[in-house]
């Protein structure tokens, strides 16, 4: 059962239970209501009449009196006066009735109706009480209320009938109305949820959409959901787990390819020697040769074998530096220049460049040989950039941040602006035959200073201009 189905029956199903009992409830409540006015107006007309025919029998005595040789008044006397009393009212839909102590009918209006009663449990009154009885009598519903009386020392049972029919047709007719006053509202709920059911899940089915077309691949699908709502708190969210997701396939994908073009790399780069290192073998052992030949291809193999042992140190320094913790420990970063800028000497000399160094006297959390590494790779790229007679910067200071910064700038060739995002990739060389002119590089020095940097939780900024030169920085994050 789809979730709009089970709304609109939930709100149906919750409608009739509170709906209909309540009314029922209301339409019962409101016939007791009536009823109980009903006995109350008929038990004060009963006594209304009582103190009339009390009243009817003191004007007889008074008359009986004024007569001197009239005799007193006896129980004929006070059944006539009773039935001349109650035959001259002209109550509508009121019946009385008058027995006496013999049970001899006195006066009836069901006589004169020509109305049957047996059963008439109503007459047997406790002294000075009330009874009434409420009796279906054809198809009408009659209130009959009892009351002893006594005239002058007689015994009298008053019968109050009133017809009360329209308290029960009231009822059904407000039962019959619900009915339809319930089928009514009923088919009018049944459209409107049925509406507002379906309003209320366009979300959600567009949620379910876009986790469709997700699950197929697009995953920048984005929902537009955009009310304020639990459900729109939801697309919200669904659209920042999407956003993650898209981020780490895409992570995964760049990371794939990263590890994809370190491996052509590594096997360009090993194949490349070997390739040299045997073919020279195999022509010193398949060809006659002269000295100098020999000398040549030896020197071949010689400098192809060293290389082939560096590229293996630069790898095994870098499957080190991702696996190792280090220990650092507060470094004075001008003292490190002084020894970093001895070690260049030899190199320097070469091209005649001046290696200018400028700090100030700053101290750093650092492991010194990782350190070393770092700035000798940064200078040996700068010394190969670098013409005959130019200078290079190594300076320290702090920012506006009071961020420690590590630069070294030098006017070399520079690195075009497409380069300078995969400088850190592994074996990538911006000019590979510049490189290997300038001493064989690898293209694994700056992934190698990265590596150090995220030791030291520093981050490394280049800034570079074809022609111009390259600035490096080093920026200590605390």
């Amino acid at each position: 059962m789809k979730f709009w189905q089970r709304i609109f029956l939930c709100t149906l199903i919750i409608f009739e239970i509170f709906f209909v009992p309540a009314s029922i409830y209301l339409i019962n409540s409101s016939f007791e209501l009536n009823l109980n006015m009903e006995i109350r107006s008929g038990i004060s007309e009963q006594d209304r009449f009582a103190n009339s025919l009390e009243s009817n029998l003191y004007l007889l005595k008074v008359q009986k009196s004024s007569t001197p040789d009239a005799e007193g008044v006896g129980k004929p006397n006070i059944d006539s006066m009773i039935r001349t009393y109650l035959d001259n009212l002209g109550e509508q839909d009121v019946y009385l009735d008058v027995i006496d102590e013999k049970n001899e009918v006195i006066f009836s209006h069901f006589k004169n109706n020509k109305i049957t009663l047996t059963n008439r449990e109503e007459l047997n009154i406790p002294s000075d009480k009330v009874n009434y009885i409420i009796r279906d009598l054809g198809e009408k519903t009659y209130l009959f209320i009892a009351k002893n009386i006594y005239l002058e020392n007689n015994h009298y049972k008053l019968s109050y009938v009133k017809d009360i029919s329209s308290v029960y047709e009231n009822r059904e007719d407000l039962l019959s109305l619900l009915i339809k006053l319930n089928a009514l509202v009923s088919a009018i709920l049944v459209i409107v949820t049925i509406i507002m059911s379906m309003f209320i899940v366009k979300p959600i089915n567009k949620l379910i959409q876009s986790t469709r077309i997700i699950a197929g691949g697009n995953f920048s699908e984005r929902v537009m959901v955009k009310s304020k709502d639990e459900i729109g708190l939801l697309a919200e969210n669904f659209n920042l787990m999407a956003v993650d997701v898209e981020d780490k396939v895409n992570q995964l994908k760049r990371s794939s390819e990263d590890k994809q073009r370190f491996i052509d790399n590594l096997v360009h780069e090993l194949r490349t020697p070997l390739t040299s290192i045997i073919g020279y073998a195999d022509y010193l052992r398949t060809n006659k040769y002269d000295e100098e030949t020999y000398i040549n291809s030896l020197s071949f193999i010689y400098e192809e074998g060293k290389r082939l042992e560096k590229l293996t140190f630069k790898l095994m320094e870098l499957i080190v530096l991702r696996k190792e913790d280090f220990e650092l420990k507060t470094g004075k970063l001008d003292e490190l220049f002084v020894e970093i800028k001895h070690s260049f000497i030899p190199k320097l000399n070469i091209k005649n460049i001046d290696l200018e160094i400028s700090t100030e006297h700053l101290s750093v959390f650092m492991d010194k040989d990782l350190m070393k590494i770092l700035l000798a790779n940064l200078i040996d790229n700068a010394i190969k950039a670098s013409k005959n007679n130019d200078k290079i910067l190594l300076r320290s200071y702090k920012d506006t941040e009071s961020k420690i910064i590590l630069e070294v700038k030098d006017t070399g060739i520079g690195i075009p602006d497409d380069d300078i995002n995969k400088v850190f990739e592994p074996f990538f060389m911006s000019d590979k035959s510049r490189s290997r002119a300038n001493g064989g590089g690898l293209g694994l020095g700056l992934s190698l200073c990265k590596e150090i940097a995220n030791i030291h939780d520093a981050e490394i900024r280049i800034e570079s201009k074809l022609g111009e030169g390259t600035i490096i920085q080093l920026v200590f994050r605390c």
